[in-house]
């Protein structure tokens, strides 16, 4: 039988090992966690995302259920729909203004604020300010290109409110979280393409790098991988997704990539919670039939009796069956 870590113990390593030092230090991890039932599956999101929260992290969750986990896109606007993007903003420009202008300017955002703290005329305010987010975000080259043009409307918006409308926010809200349904909407804001699987994968990479100018340790993201394992949705679930052959290989691939793409991400940890009938060698569904991803997580030597918390994929009990 292969040995299993209990919730509390597996939240515990995550928290120590990874979200207090390696990822908010600028690391990346993918982690995948094996759960036998959903009881066990609640427990573990439920707690690690505790600990994140407690620590300052930004947590989503992301559900195979509701969310198509085989586009990468739609990680990505399930992870950006449970985000505050005005509040990061604020923080940003908050934080620019005092290393413009020093402490007597915390806490202040606007122009008129700042102008009114400092006694520096408009003008003047509004040429520094617009340097600074220059050179703090448009020149940031380790984010996307059309996430830079969408951070820096942003911070505009919360530093000078009154020259940009809600309706140019909210499409920008709406692009982030793919409900923008004619990108001619911000082609004045110098964004010409929709987020699609050729570019989510770094706006991805680029909103974990926001989040730590913003002043937090980074994002994690649960992934709830248990959907993949149904074959036929049960009567009475029409509301749950059904993944086809085709959908969960491409599921897998999305999986694979996250992982060899840990390199070129920092602060950003991916658990993914996964049902223990995907590491059946005979189930046609399991991840046993995409080699890829398979040899990445699989451990072929292990001890027998301890479980490896650094393994990639860990088998996962409740508390009160590790009694």
């Amino acid at each position: 039988m292969t040995p299993r870590i209990p919730v509390g113990e597996y939240a515990r390593f995550l928290r120590s090992e990874y979200l207090e030092s390696f990822v908010a230090s600028g690391g990346s991890a993918v982690k995948v966690a094996v759960v036998p039932d959903a009881a066990t599956a609640d427990a573990l999101a439920q707690a690690v995302r505790a600990d994140a929260d407690s620590l300052g992290y930004a947590t989503v969750a992301v559900d195979s259920a509701f969310t198509r986990v085989n586009l990468i896109q739609q990680i990505f606007f399930a992870a950006a729909g449970g985000l505050d993007w005005a509040a990061h903003a604020r923080t940003v420009v908050e934080s620019l203004v005092e290393e413009v202008y020093g402490p007597e300017a915390r806490n202040t955002r606007t122009l008129d604020d700042v102008a009114e703290t400092t006694g520096i005329d408009r003008t003047l305010v509004r040429t520094r300010m617009d340097e600074a987010l220059t050179k703090r975000v448009i020149r940031n080259y380790t984010l996307a290109k059309d996430f830079r043009l969408a951070m820096v409307q942003l911070c505009l918006s919360e530093f000078q409110p009154e020259l940009y409308t809600e309706a140019g926010c909210s499409a920008i809200l709406e692009w982030l979280r793919g409900e923008l349904r004619l990108i001619s909407a911000l082609k004045d804001r110098l964004i010409f393409q929709k987020i699609t699987r050729h570019n989510a994968r770094p706006m991805l990479a680029s909103t974990a790098r926001w989040l730590h100018q913003a002043g937090l340790p980074g994002l994690l993201i649960v992934l709830d991988a248990r959907q993949l394992a149904v074959a036929r949705p049960a009567a009475g679930d029409e509301g749950s997704l059904h993944y086809t052959p085709a959908a969960l290989m491409d599921a897998y691939e999305v999986l694979r990539q996250f992982i060899d793409a840990t390199d070129e991400m920092e602060h950003l940890m991916l658990l993914v919670v996964a049902p223990s009938d995907l590491l059946d060698e005979d189930n046609k569904r399991g991840i046993a039939s995409y080699h890829a991803l398979r040899n990445r997580i699989w451990d072929d030597v292990r001890d027998r009796e301890r479980a490896n918390p650094c393994a990639p994929m860990v088998h996962v009990v409740s508390d009160e069956g590790s009694d």
